[in-house]
Formats: structure tokens, sequence, C-alpha cells
């Protein structure tokens, strides 16, 4: 067939067999949507990220937080009544106590909080509910009348506070998510509080809630309309009515309420959540207690009992191998309180023995030693005693001091400009009440007003990326180098990545020296 003739049955072959057509590749019109925004707006006032400016916050420390704390890190230890329902109870003496109970069947609530049962719920408590809690006691003591007051705060910026959720593998709307569970978990906790102080009848014989917390999400719609991942949480906290009885400063100066207060450092939150969970509950024990325990003296039993389960504690004691390892625990904590929180620990000669105590508290004539040897020196046999864990170690006794940084003008006010503080009315006698219950020394006023805490920087000569450069370059492990140091391999991986520009103290310098070989 010539092409003529194909021309003349086809004369336009674009229009018959040529033309291949497959079904179901049509385009369909693309949905339009509101453009995405990176960062949600109009987001109501929150408050100011803690530790901007100031090195120490004021915080609650009344009875209600610390035994509040003790329930959110002991919660294992929470009791059934004869009905089923569960409570923790805490005892101060002279007819005093406060017993907790799980309050999740308000309307304020979600529901995926009205739908657990108590035994789930106290489950999610711990050394992250606690974190939680101290900074919501801390944003507390700076309402002028917190009972009336709320105070609402960002996800985002809780997160930085609290240092937690740094694992890469989750984003930021799951962070968030954990950020807003986490706070609505916190906001179960009730209360009912036996108390008389003195003449003063504070009781609260209803139970209450601690925190009402409720949660606002924010989310972007995707390209399909439908909400897409959080990009923001909002959390408001109402503090219970335990804040009119025990943080009323008005009150206290009629003398019909308590105002009870104190100071934590930032270096508390630096602490890994995971990780260095003993350390951080016994910092947050200590801190807490500060005000009513004036002398820093404890046993490491009445340590250790209000912070960790009671099973904890017996297994410890009916299991060797166990009690060696809560041993060794106490003493990496320690350790972290000393060279991250900066506390002064003192170790009691009577009672708490010199083969007890950890390495980095002995001379360094013994902490070179063996185990064996250093036994065979001090106890005259290289076994240590049978039962030590309950007969030496836990009656033991060690005092804590806390780092004290300066203040300079005692009559101080609350800054005018905040929302606590609309009608600038000055506030005396509470900060410095504070203050000298505290044990804190003097610092400078800033210029709004606010409390400025500032630690007296020490000028030394050597910093953590100089000892990471000399140790990798002499091919030490931290590992080895922390053995040769006599301290703990985390605290030298903390001064070579957070601190890696800060000078090392210098008690440290002489022995990092001979180790590397510094001249």
């Amino acid at each position: 067939m010539s092409v003529g003739d194909n021309n003349k049955r086809n004369p336009n072959p674009e229009l018959s067999g040529y033309q291949l057509v497959l079904a179901g590749l049509q385009v369909p019109q693309t949905p339009t949507a509101a453009k995405r925004l990176r960062k949600p707006k109009n987001l109501p006032f929150t408050e100011p990220l803690l530790f901007t400016s100031n090195y120490y916050e004021m915080t609650a420390t009344s009875a209600p937080i610390i035994s509040a704390t003790q329930a959110y890190l002991k919660h294992p230890d929470w009791t059934k009544y004869s009905n089923g329902t569960l409570y923790y109870q805490k005892t101060f003496g002279k007819g005093r106590h406060i017993e907790f109970c799980v309050l999740n069947k308000h309307n304020h609530q979600p529901q995926y909080i009205l739908d657990r049962a108590e035994q789930e719920i106290i489950k999610q408590y711990g050394v992250m509910a606690a974190r939680l809690h101290a900074v919501f006691a801390t944003y507390t003591a700076q309402q002028e009348e917190p009972w009336k007051q709320p105070f609402v705060l960002r996800g985002s910026e809780l997160i930085k506070t609290l240092q937690i959720y740094k694992s890469k593998k989750l984003n930021k709307a799951a962070k968030l998510k954990a950020i807003a569970d986490l706070a609505m978990v916190v906001g179960t906790l009730g209360a009912v509080i036996q108390w008389y102080e003195g003449d003063l009848n504070l009781c609260i014989k209803e139970r209450c809630l601690l925190w009402m917390v409720s949660v606002q999400e924010y989310s972007q719609p995707n390209l399909f309309c439908e909400a897409d991942d959080i990009l923001e949480v909002i959390i408001r906290v109402q503090p219970g009515l335990w804040t009119y009885n025990f943080l009323n400063a008005e009150g206290e100066k009629s003398k019909t309420a308590l105002y009870q207060c104190g100071f934590i450092p930032k270096q508390v939150f630096d602490l890994d959540p995971h990780q260095d969970k003993l350390a951080f509950s016994l910092a947050l024990y200590i801190i807490q207690n500060n005000r009513a325990h004036k002398n820093g003296s404890y046993t490491v039993y009445n340590l250790l009992i209000n912070i960790l389960p009671s099973s904890q504690i017996e297994k410890a004691v009916s299991d060797y191998r166990y009690g060696w390892r809560l041993k060794e625990d106490l003493e990496e904590a320690l350790l972290l309180l000393k060279d991250k929180v900066n506390m002064t620990i003192e170790f009691d000669d009577q009672t708490y023995p010199m083969w007890l105590r950890p390495l980095w508290a002995i001379p360094e004539e013994l902490a070179h030693l063996s185990p064996q040897e250093r036994n065979q020196k001090l106890l005259g046999k290289k076994k240590l005693p049978d039962n030590y864990i309950q007969n030496i170690l836990l009656p033991a006794e060690l005092s804590f001091k806390l780092s004290s940084p300066q203040i300079s003008n005692k009559k101080l006010v609350k800054n005018k400009n905040t929302k606590s503080n609309k009608a600038g009315v000055k506030i005396k006698n509470q900060v410095d009440d504070v203050i000298n219950n505290s044990g804190i020394a003097e610092t400078a006023l800033a210029s709004n007003g606010k409390v400025t805490v500032t630690n007296i920087p020490d000028t030394k000569e050597i910093t953590g990326s100089l000892v990471k450069q000399m140790r990798t370059a002499k091919e030490i492990s931290q590992r080895d180098f922390a053995n040769a140091v006599g301290m703990s391999q985390s605290w030298v991986r903390d001064i070579e990545t957070k601190g890696k520009d800060a000078p090392i103290p210098e008690k440290y310098t002489a022995i990092i020296k001979e180790v590397l070989n510094f001249r």
C-alpha cells in the first residue's frame, strides 16, 4: 500500500488508531489551601522562660510541694483503700499529714484522661512528672496571689526549660504532644491537707487538685484542610487552693497563712532526665527541704527512702549485688550534685567510714589502690563487712551545703510591669525572708526590679575543649581518662561538650595536667 492510499483512508491520523489513549491518567484539579505557616499566630500571652537572666529562680517549698514531689517519685508506694481506690500519704508529725489521690474526672480534663484507670495514671508519674511539678512550683512563686492568678506556658519553651525529649527520633510535633500529655498527667494529682501551724488552721479537707491544667493544641491545616502536625501547645495552669494557706505573702503578714519559698538553681534542670534520675531526685529533695532542714544533714537512708520506692531499699538490703549497685549509683549521683549542681558534700567522720566513701572523696594515696588493697589497709581484711549496706551505709550521715549566689539589695520589689503586680505594690520582706531562710548571700538588683542572681566566675587555665584535644591526641578513651583522674565518665563527657568553653575547677587541674602531661 502506498502512502497516498493510506492517507486517503485516514486523512487525520492523529484522530484515528494512531492515537493511544491511557485511562486513569487524567490530572484532577489541585485543591487550594491556605498558605502554610511555620509558626501559629495569635497565641495568648505566656510567661517568659525561666533562667533567662538568672541562674536561680524563686520556687515554692511548702509541705504540699515537697510531699507531692515524693508522691510523683514514689509512685509504686501508693496504697489501696478497701474500696480499691489508691492514695499516698505523707506524715509530718504533730498530727499533720497530706494525703494524695488521683482526680481524673473533671470537666476540663481530656477524654483520654477521663477514661484511664487510677493505676494507669499513677504509672505515668515519675521523674518526668516531678520535673514538671518543680517548674510549676517555680512559676507559682512568681505570682502575688497564685490562688487567683493562672499562668500560661508554651509547650516549646517548657521543653527547653525542662531539657527533655532531646531525642532526634521525635519530631517537633511528637515532642509537643508528649509535653502536653505530661502536663495533663501532672494535673491529676489531688490532695487533702491536715495541717496546723501553731494557732493556724491550714487544713483543706476537700479533695482538690494541686494543679488545674488545661491544654490547647495549635496546628496548621494540610492540603486537604485536615488538622496536620501540632505546631504549638499552650498550657494553662491554675495553682490549687493550697497556695492560699502556704504561699500567701499578705496572709503571712497578718499571721493568717504561711509564705514558704526557696531558690532553685538552673543546674538542677541540666541533669539528664534519663541518665541522671537519682541525682535529679536527690537534688530536688535537698533543695525543697533546705528551708526546713537548715543544717543540711541527712542519713543515706533518709535521703533514699524519700525519693525511691521502698521495694528498692528492701532489695538492696536483702541482695548484696543489688546493694552494691545502689551504692555505686548513689556515689555517681553525689558526684553529679557536687560537680554539676555545685553542692558542697561533707561525710560524717563518725558514721561514714573512709572505706565506704566514694573514690573522689578519699585521699589520693588511697584512691589509687585496688579495692582489695584499700580494704586491707583500712579494714584489716580484703572483704567488706557482712550486711554493711543495712548496718553501715544506710545509717551513715552526710551533709549538703547549697552554693550561695550574691544578693546586694535586701529591699527587693517585684517588677511593676508584671501581670502579677499590676498595681505596682511594693512587696516587702517576702524575698528577704526567703533569702535569709535559704542561706542565700547578696546579689545585684536588675534595672527592671527583678532579682538577678549571678555566680562569680573563677579564672582557670584549662577548658574542656583543651582537655578533649589533648586526650584524643594521646588516644586516651573517656573511660580511661575518668579512671585516671578519679572522676566519672559522665563528668568527662560533660566538661568536653556542655562545658567545653568553661574553665575547669582548679582542684582538678593538677591531676589533669599530670595525666595529660601538660607543661
